[in-house]
């Protein structure tokens, strides 16, 4: 998504068509003002512009990353209620129903409804920043409920919401319900039920580890321990996430995350962008000093957070968590000394020129 300082000219609609010039000046002006740092003030002119012309909700939605939270998310509501109105107005007035041939799993499909369910996921993360854990909660599972096919990614988001907000149970449901099946589960997790809390045999721990995904495993291992304290499952869910220490290696550095989900131009799959994001919703609990220490005296795990050097002719194992230095190009290889890294560099020049390349690139396009 666009940060709040894009420009208004020529702003794509739904469909590829561009907005009135009407509520282009409505935008620029609310723009200006913005600039000048009166949000409150240029809030009824982004309003205005979406009153004249629905295709405004991604301007509106990029716009509001630029006001203080609390005044993002009154803004974010109105334009909320304007684009539900809308949608019902050009669809059907029961499009929002699943029984409809507008409701779930069609409802992405249908290519007016995407401006208004990415400013559906602005407003989630709006309420995440300050910490609104139920309002979070009560969003995300709109987008999941009218969305299930998750095309915005936001069940990767839900089970850490749901521990924020004090329900671990329903989080481990969630994250075992989509852990567990190669698709889309049926009633996408929000169907809340009793979890499972026993433990797993080696064919439904091989089944998880083929479906892996790094912000669920890692909230099912949190949740899991959190509702029973330390038992087989939450030790098996942890050991199955340590195949990305990344996650572990901050929580055992108490590193400080950033305060805002991960905007990277490129992003991977279980990748360190997943990662961040992870930390980003969920850090505070891993912080907790039940939590810490029952990861920390963890010697399986210690194991695993443990770093090689990336000198094939060395490969000397770090002594204590986060202890190598990694390459300042890639960030992906890490090096016990300056001598290392020099002496890997002939094999670690091309792969690591490639991915500064692919994230340059991809940056480009953004």
């Amino acid at each position: 998504m666009p940060g709040p300082g894009f420009g208004w000219e020529g702003i794509m609609g739904v469909g590829g068509g561009t907005v009135s010039k009407e509520s282009q000046a409505n935008l620029k002006r609310g723009q200006d003002l913005l600039r000048q740092k009166k949000p409150k003030q240029a809030m009824p002119y982004f309003l205005r512009a979406l009153d004249q012309d629905p295709n405004n909700l991604d301007a509106c939605a990029s716009f509001a990353l630029g006001f203080p939270p609390d005044v993002a998310i009154e803004f974010l509501k109105q334009a909320e209620l304007k684009g539900r109105q809308n949608l019902r107005s050009i669809l059907s007035p029961d499009c929002f129903e699943l029984t409809t041939k507008y409701g779930a799993p069609h409802f992405w499909g249908i290519l007016e409804t995407r401006p208004y369910m990415r400013l559906l996921g602005t407003l989630v993360r709006c309420y995440v920043n300050t910490k609104k854990w139920e309002e979070a909660v009560t969003n995300n599972i709109e987008m999941l409920r009218i969305c299930q096919s998750d095309n915005m990614g936001q069940r990767a988001w839900m089970p850490a919401l749901l521990l924020q907000a004090g329900r671990p149970a329903d989080a481990l449901y969630f994250a075992q319900r989509w852990l567990e099946t190669d698709d889309t589960p049926e009633g996408s997790g929000i169907d809340f039920a009793e979890p499972r809390r026993t433990p797993m045999t080696d064919a439904e721990i091989a089944k998880i580890k083929r479906l892996l995904d790094l912000q669920m495993i890692y909230s099912a291992a949190l949740a899991a321990f959190m509702l029973d304290g330390d038992t087989p499952l939450a030790h098996q869910y942890l050991h199955i996430a340590s195949k990305f220490p990344t996650v572990l290696i901050k929580v055992l550095l108490r590193y400080k995350e950033r305060l805002d989900l991960d905007t990277h131009p490129t992003r991977s799959m279980n990748g360190p962008e997943d990662a961040r994001d992870h930390l980003w919703l969920a850090q505070d609990l891993w912080m907790q000093d039940a939590v810490w220490n029952w990861v920390d005296r963890d010697p399986f795990i210690k194991d695993k957070v443990l770093r090689e050097c990336g000198n094939t002719a060395c490969k000397k194992k770090e002594e204590k968590v986060g202890q190598w230095r990694h390459c300042s190009g890639c960030k992906r290889q890490w090096y016990c000394s300056r001598e290392c890294q020099k002496a890997h560099w002939s094999d670690h020049k091309k792969p690591c020129k490639e991915i500064q390349q692919m994230e340059s690139m991809s940056a480009m396009w953004q």
